[in-house]
């Protein structure tokens, strides 16, 4: 299963390098094709599946990048299969703690889909206790906050999940105490619009009473230091 799949990907990788051939609809159709392969066969995504899926949406400036991100990737399938994004939204309950970091990355980084400031207010919407106690439940205070530091500091969480130049899930999510677990965390690394490295560690909550009981909201998110590291050595 798994090598023949790889195997076929690494052919598609030679020959777009060998003969840069401008073959988007082509790759794009294939690199789906792998990863509904591999989710059959209960197999996690490769690393030649997510090159390809990037070379494909490379070919059209006839260049080639080994550099790989999850949101690429996700707005490569979200692009190939004709899938409009229409924001976050708000807490449900068919939201799984694993799909709320990236749904939110997205978000913001299309802030203003489908309105101005989507992404923010979506974050907001999904901000725990702590980050409305220290806005004192002001959302304009918190969106103009969040557009302030984003410009002045490259490196901030809003500075690179709106204006950097990529993130990625780097662990698993990790559910506290199993499946019945109520807390859950997650890392993902970001490269700011300077070049900059940053890891962030997300918290996520189940709420455990009205309103929105059994919805899961974003307690916190840490910053690594300059280094990537969550803790000094």
């Amino acid at each position: 299963g798994i090598a023949v799949v790889e195997g076929l990907l690494t052919f598609v990788d030679y020959i777009m390098r060998r003969y840069h051939v401008v073959l988007m609809v082509g790759a794009v159709i294939f690199s789906i094709i792998c990863m509904e392969s591999l989710a059959f066969l209960g197999l996690p995504p490769t690393q030649n599946h997510r090159v390809v899926t990037l070379m494909a949406i490379d070919s059209q400036q006839d260049s080639y990048s080994e550099y790989v991100d999850d949101e690429t990737l996700f707005e490569s399938i979200l692009s190939t299969k004709g899938t409009k994004f229409e924001g976050a939204g708000v807490p449900r309950l068919d939201l799984g703690p694993e799909e709320i970091p990236p749904l939110l990355m997205t978000a913001l980084k299309l802030n203003n889909v489908p309105h101005i400031d989507a992404g923010l207010e979506s974050m907001w919407a999904f901000a725990g206790e702590t980050t409305r106690h220290v806005f004192q439940n002001n959302i304009t205070d918190f969106i103009e906050s969040a557009h302030e530091t984003a410009n002045q500091f490259p490196t901030s969480f809003y500075g690179v999940a709106m204006n950097g130049m990529s993130w990625s899930l780097e662990t698993e999510l990790n559910r506290v105490g199993g499946n019945d677990g109520w807390i859950a965390t997650q890392v993902i690394k970001t490269i700011s619009a300077d070049g900059r490295l940053r890891r962030w560690q997300w918290e996520l909550r189940k709420n455990r009473r009205p309103p929105d009981l059994g919805c899961w909201f974003v307690e916190s998110i840490g910053s690594s230091d300059r280094k990537g590291q969550f803790e000094p050595e």
